[in-house]
């Protein structure tokens, strides 16, 4: 079933993690900005990325429902069996953000 207000506040989540500074503009989660906590656990990891804290982090979203896990995978398909770096980690969440603003613009283009 079609929800016009689920559907208006989308872009509005979006919109409003472009005010997050530094690595995270653009990101949000499913309801918006990112959260405090994930923000702390992501600076958390880039200072010493290491499997077990992978692990933890992998499942929290990035953009939108697109999660790090995912992200990682979309930036680099090709190492999905190990956790990344600080940098791979950055620019799979550049990945991220862009392929939402993608989506979002083509979905845009086709109504």
């Amino acid at each position: 079933m079609f929800d016009a207000t689920a559907d208006a506040a989308a872009p509005l989540a979006r919109n409003e993690g472009m005010n997050e500074p530094g690595i995270f503009k653009g990101c949000t989660d499913a309801d918006g900005p990112l959260a405090a906590a994930t923000k702390d656990a992501i600076l958390a990891y880039l200072g010493k990325p290491n499997a077990a804290a992978w692990e933890r982090l992998r499942t929290r979203a990035i953009a939108g429902r697109t999660t790090l896990g995912d992200a990682w995978t979309l930036a680099n398909p090709s190492a999905i069996r190990r956790f990344p770096t600080s940098a791979e980690l950055i620019r799979a969440m550049r990945v991220a953000v862009v392929a939402q603003w993608a989506q979002a613009s083509a979905a845009l283009r086709t109504h």
